[in-house]
């Protein structure tokens, strides 16, 4: 029985986008999880430069040191 060309075409591309679609996923769930277990900002205090992180996300902290109000250097 002779293949049909078109069925030689559609089938192995079909399966590629198969396994890209599934790898997709699996990459976007491992770093949508790892990035929301990291959800803190990175304060540093303009008054004593004290280094520290806030698991709020909140435009200002308080340093537990001096208790001066800081932003974020990083989210």
């Amino acid at each position: 029985m002779p293949a049909d060309p078109i069925s030689l075409i559609v089938a192995p591309l079909a399966l590629a986008l198969g396994i890209l679609l599934a790898l997709a996923t699996t990459y976007d769930i491992v770093v949508f999880r790892r990035r929301k277990s990291k959800d803190e900002s990175v304060y540093r205090c303009a008054r004593c430069r004290h280094i520290y992180t806030e698991h709020r996300r909140t435009p200002l902290a308080r340093c537990p040191k001096c208790e001066h109000q800081n932003e974020p250097t990083r989210d």
